[in-house]
């Protein structure tokens, strides 16, 4: 396999990269805008098997350049370029994946089907932890059920011991700023709609150490996909996320101080926007990071309930899945984002995924075999089936 990952020196491409050459060899082509430290991951992971490219994914041309002679792209860059490299990868025949759309360019993704079928190739949609993981809980609790009424998905994250400052987000803080200012969509009654930004607040019991959680509605991508590809009457699909209480305060004074604009503000001369300006302290500080020879017990968390009917009697389908920090590679509990984008382009190449167009996670992954492949980097997914009986 021959692998093109665009965003490659970002916390989750640059595990990706990583995954692609542990666990299946491939040769990878680990592209960013940042020549520099696309190379520090090329030399810390294989520089025999890791290519390091300088690529802006908004030049068009150059794009269609890096995407010669791969098998497969995936996609790890901001969620706003996936409408400039999808397209692109379908126009030049190439397998894709990314970590999600942010609901609203999702469902602008899902109009290309028919230009990916006619290419013959199949572009997986945000197939990381959540949404992917996820996407793929949910399909593989419908098939316990006969029918389904709702799927509720919860996430959070923390370290081992109760943390007294804010931590650094297992995922983009560009993101985590568009999920604090940007209104949730949500399945009800069927119909898909937009509620209050951080609606439905909620408690909900999460493995130890995380216990009892707070969590609330977030735009993500799971709604805009799973009641339509997963069926079975699905009426309610909703994703709320339990932010650690010190990091949730801090995110919130960020987005309540105007982080999330892209207004660009000219500052001594300089001209940037106060999202551009977060995103690149947050990429310094996460490369930083990554030379740290410190070990943090920190974890992700994710929970899937399916809730419906078997034999006519009401059921749920609970499924579990819990992320440590690796303590021999050193690398985080972000791995349940990084990992499935590498699986997903192992079977995509192989033809093990027989289905083509522009598909979510749940409509073309087979489940066990998945989490199995997930069990293998100690990313452990657990299912609980509760179901009702009659003795009458």
């Amino acid at each position: 396999m021959k692998a093109l990952v665009i965003g490659a020196s970002g916390q989750i491409g640059a595990m990706t990269v990583r995954d692609l050459v542990d666990y299946y060899k491939a040769d990878v082509v680990a592209a960013d805008l940042n020549l520099a430290k696309v190379k520090n991951v090329a030399k810390s992971t294989n520089p025999n098997r890791v290519t390091p490219v300088r690529l802006d994914a908004s030049d068009e041309r150059a794009l269609s350049k890096a995407l010669k002679n791969v098998d497969v792209v995936l996609n790890s860059a901001w969620y706003e370029l996936n409408m400039m490299i999808m397209p692109a990868a379908i126009k030049a025949g190439v397998h894709y994946t990314d970590l999600g759309g942010f609901y609203d360019i999702t469902l602008k993704q899902l109009k290309l089907n028919k230009k990916a079928k006619d290419a013959g190739i199949t572009c997986v949609l945000g197939i990381g932890s959540t949404p992917g993981v996820t996407n793929v809980c949910g399909a593989a609790g419908a098939n316990k059920l006969d029918s389904v009424d709702a799927i509720s998905i919860y996430c959070t994250w923390g370290t081992k011991k109760k943390a007294t400052e804010a931590g650094m987000p297992g995922y983009s803080i560009r993101t985590v700023i568009d999920e604090m200012t940007q209104e949730p969509g949500i399945v009800d009654k069927g119909k898909k709609m937009k509620v209050p930004i951080m609606s439905g607040e909620t408690s909900v019991v999460m493995p130890e150490p995380a216990g009892k959680v707070t969590a609330y509605y977030i735009k993500h991508s799971e709604p805009a996909t799973m009641a339509d590809y997963i069926g079975k009457g699905t009426k309610h699909v909703s994703f709320r996320i339990g932010f650690p209480e010190v990091d949730f305060a801090s995110f919130k004074t960020l987005a309540e101080l105007g982080f999330g604009s892209e207004k660009k503000l000219d500052v001594g001369g300089c001209k940037c926007s106060p999202k551009d300006y977060i995103t690149a302290m947050y990429t310094d500080a996460v490369s930083s990071a990554r030379r740290s020879s410190d070990v943090v017990d920190e974890f992700d968390y994710l929970r899937t309930d399916v809730t419906g009917k078997k034999d006519g009697l009401p059921a749920m389908c609970t499924l579990f899945v819990r992320t440590w920090n690796d303590r021999k590679t050193g690398l985080s509990s972000g791995r349940d984002t990084s990992v499935p984008p590498s699986i997903t382009a192992d079977w995509l190449t192989k033809g093990k995924i027989k289905e083509t167009g522009v598909l979510p996670p749940e409509a073309c992954l087979d489940p066990e075999p998945f989490f199995k492949e997930l069990g293998k980097r100690k990313i452990l997914v657990d299912e609980e089936l509760q179901v009702s009986s009659k003795f009458y």
